[in-house]
């Protein structure tokens, strides 16, 4: 505790969303917050803005709400008025099989009559209990669904949601530190398809109620969350700020840093590193920690280009009756997928047109991920015209081209872990807090930062 304050005093590197939630919790609560984000805006990754009447997203166009806490924190913060349901047709997907755009199955027995996948397939999947758990402590999401599911179900289900959530490579994400519920239904029951309704059956003996995930953004975009998150917080943000030095004192950590006004000196309990894992190599650490950081496995960041495109609707055929397509590797094409972001949320698109949002690039095609505008549009309507329809040229288009997206939770993602979780042992007070782990989405970086809060406020972690 700061003997002269009596409050918690914390520093955190990094103005994106863990990190603000991190500070906006943390201060809350109580403690003495600075927060230092290098370039003239927070929120990072994050952006939207109203153009021609179109709504664009730089990068998440929506939240996925995936616990009670994260969404106790969304409430908390005051954005219960601008939360926006999704539209319930989003639930509805939809998926390219031999050219074609098929709705996935969404009932047992759309799964019997679905064309998405042949007879022999589906008769796989009833092997699926059966079969014994491998017993290795990690596994490829391609080896792990091939080896419970069969070939189909990988091709043309499980790889394109690996596209649609982490733009990664089947062949290399991690099925434990990727989808860490899946893993354990078979590590802990042996079977996915009997694990799942174990699970239901103990859950509903302990009288639990699962939280039912929820689809929300917000009514100007998803900024919205991180400019709350920095105009509502009692910690101090300081933007264009560049950390000179991080010292290990016997109190705590000072941080020396300069911006526009100066150089500057905090001196705090603790100190979260909340930057992208690529950056969080260049900070100027201290010798003995720095040579820690160094052995830290690094992670892949695969490019991806996010294109927002505009079209009056007569110039659409498909009826963009759902969330969004997303395209198999098999198929040839060089685009990952498409939103339908209009039939989502209301106020994406003037009156009379719709928009969609593509993703080009990733682990599998980062060719694909073009940093020019023309060349992505080109491209995604070369690439979708037959799918959904296009007539004409786009009346609208806005490009971000991403040269390191998201984190890939690859096959050893756990020696990772084990790396940051050792640094923190050694150095206490020093947490890291980011994308890299407990999850790339945005509950996922909500629900890290009230863990990391709670640890360093010292109570009982509520998420």
């Amino acid at each position: 505790m700061n003997k002269h304050a009596g409050q918690s005093t914390v520093t955190v590197i990094g103005g994106g969303l863990s990190g603000l939630a991190t500070a906006w919790r943390l201060a809350r609560d109580g403690a003495s917050v600075t927060v230092l984000e290098q370039g003239h805006r927070t929120g990072g990754v994050i952006r939207s803005e109203r153009v021609d009447g179109f709504l664009c997203e730089a990068a998440p166009n929506s939240v996925l709400v995936k616990s009670a806490s994260a969404e106790t924190f969304l409430m908390d913060i005051g954005l219960g008025d601008q939360i926006v349901d999704a539209n319930p047709l989003a639930d509805k997907r939809f998926l390219v099989r031999n050219g074609r755009v098929i709705p996935l199955p969404m009932s047992l027995w759309g799964g019997v009559t679905t064309p998405l996948y042949s007879l022999g397939a589906k008769f796989r999947l009833l092997a699926e209990p059966f079969i014994k758990p491998s017993g290795r402590e990690d596994e490829s999401v391609a080896a792990f669904v091939t080896r419970r599911m069969g070939h189909e179900f990988l091709d043309y289900g499980i790889a394109s949601l690996v596209s649609g959530i982490f733009a990664g490579d089947p062949e290399r994400l991690s099925m434990r530190y990727a989808f860490p519920k899946v893993w354990n239904l078979e590590a802990k029951y042996g079977s996915l398809i009997g694990g799942a309704i174990k699970l239901g059956r103990e859950r509903k003996r302990r009288g639990e109620t699962p939280y039912k995930s929820r689809m929300i953004a917000f009514r100007d975009g998803i900024e919205t969350l991180t400019r709350y998150l920095a105009d509502s917080s009692d910690a101090r943000i300081v933007t264009a700020a560049a950390v000179n030095t991080i010292a290990r004192e016997e109190h705590g950590w000072t941080v020396r840093w300069s911006d526009d006004a100066g150089e500057h000196e905090r001196v705090s309990e603790s100190l979260v590193i909340s930057v992208p894992e690529p950056e969080t190599r260049k900070l100027p650490w201290p010798g003995d920690v720095a040579v820690a950081i160094a052995r830290h496995p690094e992670l892949t960041h695969p490019p991806v280009t996010t294109l927002v495109m505009g079209f009056r609707r007569d110039q659409v055929r498909h009826p963009l009756d759902g969330f969004g397509m997303l395209i198999p590797l098999k198929e040839g094409r060089k685009v990952l997928g498409a939103i339908f972001s209009s039939t989502i949320f209301p106020d994406r698109a003037p009156e009379g047109h719709v928009s969609l949002m593509i993703f080009l690039g990733g682990a599998t095609m980062p060719e694909s991920a073009k940093a020019d505008v023309d060349a992505a549009v080109a491209m995604a309507c070369d690439q979708l015209k037959d799918l959904l329809g296009l007539q004409g040229d786009p009346v609208f288009s806005r490009a971000v081209h991403w040269p390191r997206a998201i984190p890939q939770y690859n096959v050893g993602h756990g020696d990772f872990i084990a790396a940051i979780e050792a640094t923190e042992k050694a150095w206490p007070g020093l947490h890291f807090c980011a994308n890299y782990r407990g999850g790339p989405g945005l509950s996922d970086c909500l629900d890290s930062a009230i863990r990391t809060s709670d640890l360093i406020l010292g109570r009982q972690a509520t998420a």
